[in-house]
Parts: C-alpha cells; structure tokens; sequence
C-alpha cells in the first residue's frame, strides 16, 4: 500500500509509515493484481486489497500532459461567458442585435487572449512549484473512486489554487476566483460511480475524465493499466452514461 502523506510504498501490515512516522491504516491482505502487476513510469503497480479495492500512483508530468493547461484554459473561458452574455443582452435591449454581437466578440477575443496570455505565465511556474510532476494516489472500488492528493502536493496544490484565483480577478471573472478557492481547500476528491452523467477517455493523455453534476474528477492511469481501469470504472458506472473517447 501507499502512504497518503508521502506517496512511499510501505508493508501492507504497517501501522506508521517507516519514511514519515505517519500514521496509517493497512489494506488487509493486499496483494499485487496477478493480470496487471507490471510496473508503471513510477515503479509502482496496482495494488489490489482484501476487499478487491485498486490503489496505485501516478505521476502526473506538467510538460508532456496538458490536461490541467486545457482544463484550466476551459473553466476560465467560461466563466467569461458571464459578463459576455451580461453585455449581450443590456447592449441588446438598448442598441439592437449587431452591436450586442460585436460587444459579445469583443469580450469573449478579449478574455480568450488575456487568459491565455495569464497562463502562459503561469502554467510553467505551477510546473517549477511541483518539479514538474504532480503525484496523486487513487482508490478505486466497486462504489467509487478517490484522487488524492499528498500532503506535499496539497500544500503546493492550495498556492497553486490562490493562483487561479488571481487569474480569475484578472479575467474579470467572479467564479474562477471562487473555484481558486474552493481548489486551494480540497485534499480528496471522491466520485461514486453511480452518480457519473458522462465519461470522457483520452488515452493519449492517460486521462479518463468522470463528470458528476457539479464536478469533474481526472483519473491518471499508466499506459499498461489503461484500459484494465477504463473497462473497470465502465462497467460499474450506469449504463447509460454518456461515453466519449477520443
């Protein structure tokens, strides 16, 4: 198993971390899965428990996967769309259709250039705060999946959150500075399969994204376990959910 303070591999039976002194609670008799014990880029392979649970390590590199780069890029776009539309329609009440169009465009090429321009700064600096990876622990059951962050990285990880609340006052945008916030204070996302609307898989970027309602979880999963988890993950999700690959 994995310490949840320092990301360490450590006997399944410990009770404190031999790395940390952290204390910690053993998966009873964990054992490596027999189908997919090859290793992955961090060393580590799928660990399955007792209870037939999943847990493994990913590294997450800032320069060969733009999956934060394209997401943060997205949210902030849209929360542009706020006062691109509050505009719209006030310019549309008082001047007519054309010139809410073009105060629309002009909002919206603005804010698309500015927060590009905001992140073309601040992604590679995001990327020196990590050293260039980003390492999360998933757990993965029959109900649910959790990406966790360390300790470490969620120290980074709650900068990294006041950041993007500066860009969002930046981008004029109330709510990315409210998601800035509110990433700067979460530790473990969890995602009950149950709940998923719809999955997006991107196996180029070792990303399988689960939407709930009101949020997006990023499952990172090493090439050789790739698609053991995506047919897991699809075949305890409703099946009815909404399925992109691309």
């Amino acid at each position: 198993m994995f310490c949840e303070k320092c990301g360490k591999k450590i006997p399944d039976d410990s009770k404190f971390c031999r790395y940390c002194g952290n204390s910690v609670v053993p998966s009873e008799d964990a054992v490596i899965s027999n189908n997919y014990e090859t290793e992955t880029e961090t060393g580590e392979g799928i660990i399955q428990d007792g209870s037939g649970g999943y847990h493994w390590m990913y590294a997450f590199s800032f320069w060969k996967n733009p999956a934060v780069l394209i997401t943060t890029y997205k949210l902030l776009l849209l929360a542009t769309l706020v006062p691109g539309l509050l505009m719209f329609f006030l310019t549309l009440a008082e001047e007519g259709l054309a010139p809410a169009f073009k105060i629309f465009i002009i909002i919206m090429g603005g804010g698309a250039v500015l927060i590009a321009a905001l992140l073309a700064i601040a992604y590679p600096l995001i990327a020196l705060i990590y050293g260039g990876k980003y390492y999360v622990l998933f757990k993965m059951d029959n109900k649910g999946i959790n990406h966790i962050q360390l300790d470490k990285q969620f120290k980074k990880a709650q900068a990294v959150g006041f950041l993007t609340t500066l860009l969002g006052a930046a981008s004029g945008s109330i709510a990315a500075g409210g998601a800035g916030i509110l990433a700067a204070s979460k530790k473990n996302l969890h995602t009950s399969f149950d709940k998923v609307k719809s999955i997006t898989v991107n196996s180029r970027r070792n990303t399988i994204y689960l939407n709930e309602t009101l949020t997006r979880n990023q499952i990172y999963v090493s090439d050789e376990n790739f698609q053991f988890i995506k047919e897991y993950i699809l075949n305890h999700c409703p099946k009815d959910v909404k399925y992109i690959e691309k």
